[in-house]
């Protein structure tokens, strides 16, 4: 994964996520909508083969790089979760 900046102002931020296909994104722009100041959370990929993703954040009150920053931090703790979670699974249904 390769974020590259495109636009940075204090209430829009628009990047590239070099490598990346529509799962990264598509989560990121979930989340992102969640947050209450966000305005708009969406991406695009111009070619499926030759392009990545560019995502655009629009937020009102709060920073853009703020919301993106604790919307990662989100994400990183739920796939944290899962990760216990499908571990405990695993381990409870083992066939040894």
């Amino acid at each position: 994964m390769k974020p590259r900046t495109i636009e940075n102002t204090k209430f829009e931020l628009k990047f590239e996520i070099g490598g990346e296909g529509h799962s990264f994104p598509n989560l990121l722009r979930k989340t992102l909508l969640e947050e209450s100041s966000v305005e708009f959370a969406g991406y695009n990929i111009a070619h499926p083969l030759l392009a990545s993703p560019v995502v655009t954040l629009r937020t009102k009150r709060r920073q853009s790089n703020v919301v993106l920053r604790e919307s990662l931090e989100k994400m990183l703790a739920r796939t944290e979760e899962f990760r216990k979670k499908f571990k405990q699974a695993v381990s409870d249904h083992s066939l040894d």
